[in-house]
């Protein structure tokens, strides 16, 4: 038994021209595609933000740029803008932080020596909602560098050989409170794993906006 099939020539010049019209038109939906799921990337990093770090601060959360795609390059980039990459990537990449500006001005007024690869870890400096040491008492640390009485700062080895290098407050009555700890180095765990997450939103969402741009450019088309 045998079955025949056949199509009338104005059937195969419909199947023609939608092919065309779907190859010319195909860039342009790619493109949009593209972007749409990058956007769709930033958005699920600035959520995953919120679990990854303890109560981020919106500096932090709204880090993420877009690069749109072009037809010429058929790529669309999620990247962290400049001034706040430095506080994602070690959490995004794990190892051994560097060193963040405040820390660098810090250690640079320390009248003692306390190694060129240190770190200031927060000890019982007063810290923000977000767990952040302000610009204001960062500032008023700095204000009170070197000075001498009550607030004074020294940043340094405290004499006696029992205490840890850091940065110091002056008591009232003499005392040394210890506002940062010193240390070789400090880690991150790799916790924001920004590829896991834009590989997902890829196979989710690109098929989807693909065929979604697609039938609007068909159905806008001159």
């Amino acid at each position: 038994m045998a079955i025949s099939l056949e199509i009338d020539q104005a059937g195969l010049q419909r199947a023609s021209a939608w092919s065309r019209a779907v190859a010319k038109q195909l860039p342009f939906a790619t493109t949009n595609a593209l972007t749409t799921t990058a956007f769709s990337a930033r958005d699920a990093f600035k959520g995953e933000s919120k679990t990854v770090f303890d109560k981020p601060t919106t500096f932090i959360q709204n880090a993420w740029r877009v690069q749109k795609a072009t037809k010429a390059t058929l790529a669309a980039i999620v990247y962290p803008e400049e001034r706040r990459r430095p506080y994602l990537k070690a959490n995004i990449r794990g190892g051994v932080r560097g060193t963040k500006p405040f820390e660098a001005k810090l250690l640079g007024a320390a009248t003692g020596p306390l190694g060129g690869n240190t770190r200031l870890v927060p000890a019982v400096v007063r810290r923000n909602a977000q767990g952040n040491v302000s610009l204001a008492t960062l500032k008023k640390i700095t204000n009170n560098i070197a000075t001498t009485g009550k607030n004074s700062v020294f940043i340094g080895t405290p004499s006696g050989g029992t205490r840890p290098p850091g940065i110091y407050q002056r008591t009232p009555k003499g005392g040394l409170l210890p506002l940062f700890v010193a240390v070789d180095k400090a880690s991150y765990e790799r916790r924001f794993r920004i590829d896991e997450i834009g590989e997902k939103i890829v196979r989710r969402r690109f098929n989807q906006y693909l065929m979604s741009s697609l039938e609007k450019a068909l159905a806008t088309a001159r």
